[in-house]
This record gives C-alpha cells, sequence and structure tokens, in this order.
C-alpha cells in the first residue's frame, strides 16, 4: 500500500496499520441486503432528494483532500485493504470518501467502513448485485439505517464511487453522476471513532466482504461550507477605472461641514483638531513631525484618534493631500480599521501604490472587506484626494479625477476602535502598515452629495493579488479577502518574488470569488527546472470528475487545462502555448471568457480556442505552484520563482 502525502497542515495526519483479510473464509452474503427503496427509507426522518435538489446543495460546498491512498501491489492481500485509525477528518458533519472500485461478481464488496467495531456512530459503503449500499447507525446501540442506488456499478470494470455527506444530506455518485441522495434528519452523530477500513469491514467475525473486488485508490475529504466573498461588491482593476451605471452624479453645491480636520501647521501640537470638535490626533507610535505645515512619516510612526460618537457616521467625506515617498503592500493614510474580524470599519490606504477604498459592514459582508481601488500615485508628488460615501455609493477623486464609482450598500456605523493616521493602531499580525511620505492635510466631514466628475466603462475586476512582497506573510493577498498563512513546503520571499525549490507551495482556500466562468490570470514567472507536471496556480478536482482549470508548465512548454463535467465529462480540453524560456522572467495572460480561452506570453497569443460549458461549478481548493488535492499523480510542484499571480473577473 501506498500513502500519498497529505497536503494541508491543517488537519492531522492518520497512523497506519495495514490489516488483511480476515484468515478465515469470507462470506458472500450481505451484511446490509438490498430490498425494496421504500423499505429502507420508511423512516419519517429520512427523505430522498432529486438531483437537482443534490446539485444545489452541494454547490454551496468546498473540498480538501486529507488523505489519499493508492494500492499498487495486485497480487498481494494487503494491497486490496487497509486500515487506519479514525482523526478528526471523519469527525464531522462534512466528509466524502472517493474511490476507484472494482468489482467481480454480484455479492457484497465493502468499499469502505467506518467505526463499525467501536461503541459510536458507524457507515459503510458497499456494491451489492451493481448497486451502491449506505448504511450508518448512531451508536452501537441503534439500528443501521440504509441507503441503495439502483444497479450502476458494472462488474469487472474500474468505477468511480463517491459518497459525501455535506451537513444533513447524502449524495452517492459514481462515475460522475448522481445517482442517489437523501437528507437525513434523524439527529446521528457523526463523531466517529474506531478505525477507517478500506476494502473490507469489521461488522462480523469472520465476514470481511473483501475478497470480490479491488480498490485502487481512495481518497478522505473535509466538505465545508464555501466561505462567501462580495462578488458584485468588490469592483477592481489595476490600471481602469471601475464604474456602476445606477450613481447619480449631482453637484455637491453645499460646502462640506468638518467635523473633524488636520492640517499639521502647529509644531507643538501636531495632530490638532482645526475645528474645534476636539478630535485631536496624539502619537499613537513612533514620533509625527511638522515642518511649514506639512506631517512627515517616516515608516515607523503614526497618529491615534480617538473614537467618538460623532464620527460613527454611514455617509462622509475624506479630503487628504499627500505625497508617497516609497511604496508598500499596505500603507494607511487613515483608516477606521478593526483588529481581525467582526466589527465595521473602513480603510483610505496605498497599495503597491494603487490607492485604495476598504469598506466592510459585518451584518452584510460578515469577515470580508469591499475593496475599491483607484489608480496608481506617483512618488514624490503631491495627490490630492477625496473619498465620497453615500447610504449606496462610493466614489474617489484623484486629482481631480473619478478613478472609482460604485454602489455599496451596508451600514458602517458600529466601529469599536480608535482611528489610525498612517499607521495600524491596533498592532494586528501584519502590523507593517505605515505610511512612508508627507501629509499636507486630512479632513473629515459629512457626505451632501456626489461631486460631479467624467467616469469610464467598467471592464475587468482584480479580485485576488498575490505580490509575494512580504517575508513575513507569504500568502498575503492585497485584495485582502483570500490571503493564506499555511505554507507547503518552504516557499521564501526573496526581493519581491517567492522563491520555490520544487517541493513547496500555497494553498488558497476556496471562496466564492472564484467561481465564475469569465475570469483572467496573470502571472510572472521564471521557471529554473522543467519538469512533466509544474502548477503555476491550479483549480483542479483531484480524480476524473468536477468542474476545474488548470495553469501549469508540462516539460517547459505552458499549458491550459479548462473542464466542465457536465459538457467535457473526465476529459480536460488542452491549450499548449510556448515553451518558456528557463532562467528568465515570463509574462503571462490567460483569458476565459464566454466562448472562448486566450493565452498570451510575454505579450504574443501564444494559443487560442473556442470554449463552451461553465468552469464555475469549483469544488477544492486553489493551490499555487504545486498540487493542493494529493493526487496520486502529486509531483506538480513548480521549481523557480514567481513575482506575482492576479486574478480578475471579466
Amino acid at each position: 500500500m501506498k500513502q500519498l502525502s497529505i497536503l494541508t497542515a491543517m488537519v492531522a495526519s492518520a497512523t497506519f496499520g495495514l490489516f488483511g483479510c480476515s484468515s478465515e473464509s469470507a462470506d458472500a452474503t450481505s451484511s446490509v441486503s438490498v430490498g425494496d427503496m421504500q423499505e429502507q427509507m420508511g423512516n419519517a426522518n429520512i427523505a430522498t432528494l432529486s438531483v437537482q435538489d443534490a446539485k444545489v446543495h452541494l454547490a454551496r460546498y468546498r473540498h480538501s483532500v486529507v488523505n489519499s491512498w493508492q494500492f499498487e501491489n495486485e497480487s498481494s492481500e494487503e494491497s486490496d485493504s487497509a486500515s487506519v485509525e479514525i482523526d478528526s477528518t471523519l469527525q464531522s458533519e462534512g466528509f466524502a470518501v472517493d474511490a476507484e472500485v472494482s468489482v467481480e461478481d454480484d455479492s457484497v464488496y465493502t468499499i469502505a467502513a467506518a467505526g463499525v467495531e467501536s461503541d459510536g456512530a458507524a457507515w459503510m459503503v458497499q456494491v451489492e448485485s451493481g448497486a451502491i449500499v449506505y448504511s450508518w447507525r448512531e451508536n452501537s446501540n441503534a439500528a443501521w439505517h440504509k441507503f441503495t442506488t439502483g444497479k450502476i456499478v458494472s462488474k469487472k470494470d474500474l468505477n468511480n464511487v463517491r459518497v459525501e455527506r455535506a451537513k444533513n444530506v447524502v449524495v452517492i455518485i459514481v462515475n460522475g453522476s448522481i445517482v442517489g441522495a437523501f437528507r437525513d434528519d434523524t439527529g446521528a452523530s457523526f463523531k466517529v471513532t474506531g478505525k477507517l477500513t478500506i476494502g473490507f469491514d469489521l461488522k462480523e467475525k469472520g465476514k470481511c466482504h473483501c475478497q470480490n473486488g479491488k480498490v485502487e485508490q481512495l481518497g478522505v475529504e473535509t466538505v465545508d461550507e464555501i466561505e462567501d466573498a462580495p462578488m458584485d461588491s468588490v469592483q477592481v482593476t489595476d490600471t481602469v477605472q471601475t464604474v456602476v451605471d445606477t450613481i447619480a452624479l449631482v453637484s455637491d453645491s453645499a460646502v462640506t461641514e468638518w467635523i473633524a480636520e488636520w492640517d499639521f501647521n502647529d509644531a507643538a501640537n501636531v495632530g490638532l483638531d482645526v475645528t474645534g470638535h476636539g478630535h485631536d490626533a496624539v502619537a499613537g507610535e513612533g514620533a509625527v513631525s511638522s515642518d511649514s505645515g506639512i506631517a512627515s512619516f517616516d515608516g515607523e510612526s503614526g497618529l491615534k484618534v480617538s473614537l467618538e460618537n460623532d464620527i460613527k457616521i454611514n455617509e462622509f467625506v475624506v479630503e487628504a493631500r499627500v505625497k508617497p515617498t516609497q511604496f508598500g503592500t499596505m500603507q494607511n493614510i487613515i483608516v477606521a480599521e478593526p483588529p481581525g474580524r467582526g466589527v465595521d470599519g473602513w480603510q483610505l490606504r496605498v497599495d503597491e501604490g494603487v490607492l485604495t477604498v476598504h469598506l466592510r459592514d459585518t451584518e452584510k459582508d460578515v469577515d470580508d472587506w469591499n475593496v475599491f481601488p483607484g489608480k496608481e500615485m506617483t512618488l514624490n508628488e503631491w495627490s490630492e484626494i477625496r473619498l465620497e460615501r453615500s447610504a449606496d455609493s462610493v466614489k474617489l477623486f484623484q486629482d481631480g479625477e473619478v478613478t472609482v464609482a460604485v454602489a455599496y450598500t451596508g451600514d458602517l456605523t458600529q466601529m469599536a476602535y480608535d482611528w489610525s493616521i498612517g499607521y495600524d493602531g491596533m498592532n494586528q499580525s501584519f502590523h507593517d502598515r505605515y505610511f512612508i511620505g508627507e501629509m499636507d492635510y486630512i479632513r473629515f466631514g459629512v457626505f451632501k452629495g456626489f461631486t460631479e466628475g467624467t467616469v469610464v466603462t467598467k471592464n475587468e475586476w482584480l479580485l485576488a493579488a498575490w505580490e509575494f512582497n512580504e517575508p513575513k506573510f507569504v500568502g498575503l493577498d492585497r485584495m485582502a479577502n483570500n490571503s493564506t498563512k499555511v505554507l507547503v513546503g518552504n516557499p521564501v520571499v526573496v526581493d519581491t518574488t517567492v522563491a520555490l525549490d520544487g517541493e513547496s507551495g500555497l494553498p488558497i482556500r476556496l471562496s466564492r470569488l472564484f467561481m465564475r466562468n469569465t475570469f483572467a490570470v496573470t502571472a510572472r514567472v521564471k521557471p529554473t527546472e522543467f519538469g512533466e507536471m509544474q502548477n503555476i496556480v491550479a483549480a483542479e478536482p483531484p480524480g476524473r470528475y468536477g468542474d476545474g482549470w488548470i495553469i501549469r508548465v508540462d516539460d517547459g512548454v505552458l499549458t491550459v487545462h479548462f473542464r466542465d463535467a457536465d459538457v467535457d465529462g473526465t476529459e480536460w480540453n488542452v491549450l499548449k502555448g510556448k515553451e518558456l524560456a528557463l532562467g528568465e522572467w515570463n509574462d503571462i495572460r490567460v483569458e476565459r471568457t464566454a466562448d472562448s480561452v486566450i493565452v498570451y506570453q510575454n505579450g504574443q497569443r501564444t494559443a487560442w480556442a473556442g470554449a463552451s460549458g461553465d468552469v464555475s461549478q469549483l469544488g477544492y481548493d486553489i493551490g499555487i505552484a504545486y498540487d493542493a488535492v494529493n493526487q496520486a499523480k502529486r509531483e506538480r510542484f513548480f521549481n523557480g520563482e514567481i513575482d506575482y499571480i492576479r486574478f480578475y473577473g471579466l
């Protein structure tokens, strides 16, 4: 037996002990016989589901492969069966088992079983007379429940059998098609303990149900609800301004009523609020000096403003005149930013040189920030900024030009923490958020109407951007919502790139942000060694079924893979670009439109093909520079450097 490596640090490894089939004669009779469906489902708390209802339910869940086993020695009894001590993977309401299995006849064969020898909850997946039988119990004293599909498994052929439990819904899938589904409201607990057995069961001594079939591969997964990301509210481009057409542009005829204004004209009291409302900014970290009405921020200092009720408003205006002298990953101008999660807030800051606005209403957005980037600022030049926030919209001006105009509903008034100028006053885990440069003034006031200005048509949204500029936070997404602190191997940031040694990568948890059919991916990569399969970024399901897309290097050639399982079945659509230059930087852009896939390398189109289908029904975590789903052939590490990877909505 061969155990495949576990590629996530979040689930503990299983401890293995191999067991062959019982030395006693195997029994061909079923421990869970196939009978009439109505009899089996007679419990009022168990109801069958349609295929469509099952699909709708599963679409809300993501999967992470945490263990996978491959059985290679066909002549050995032990290659057909193994047992492992159950860990937390199967001790939850969400798990899946996925097996490649063949059977020789109609007698009972156990694909996998869990906890049947213990005194707690248990389940079994078996094949009998071509049908899949799923059985379960609440504890050792409770009767077994069972669900049986129709005859679906062909004898002597390799079949993919998958049983997935997502909370109280169980779905059985054979060769990529849903063949049975039900809702279990029996209240059965799935805190399963004991052993997971593969290729046999321990239900009855002397009856292993193991000698008439073979499991070639089996994987165990966690099944969790997909984290929501605000799809429509994240309106972003790198170089093009974004617009929502419904925003009414009206004149700001009334003079803004300023609640607080810091003009930095008093060198002895740098943070004085000149409106007289008492919102004086005090030293929060380091020392901020002022000369001739200009405040200097050295990258180690900032000012703090105490939170008061009169600045906890939902409709407001912020103005500032700033001159950045050095860019960084996150550089706060002024922020009402909570530490961590669960609190409303807003931010006006510079991210990688781009002026950005961040808003969050936790009742609407939960923990996700809505990020609205404008355009890149110019080093060592003054920039005049005006942010206008109404009850349902946001507008950003940079030097008189509209760079953001988007719809955003929500109430930001449930703030709980002091504000910060020029730094991170909350001292968060990624604390390096210092502004470096000069500020002439910052003002905060009451919104009285939108200022007129020219707007442009929306074309693409930057949804995620891993820039690899932060040695202390390799997996930082500068768009805030898709960062990861989980690393595989030892990816290291060197000179604003991530260095990958052929044994390293980054898993990105699947969010709804990535579940779209039209998108673009850009990357800048420098391979230092070629291999058979080398992932750059992949949203790839394990095995033969499921939607997905892959951007990788195959023997030095850039390849792009797309698959809509409903249209393509088990086949990938593969586009081959050109060979990458070894030891040199390569700029890559892949566009997936509604009807085509286009590949660009160093500004030249190298591959194009028409594309049908919808690849948005993703189910598994995304891997950067490696195979995040722990497949049988998992030597898919990229070897070299990556400057950035960016994901856009089209």
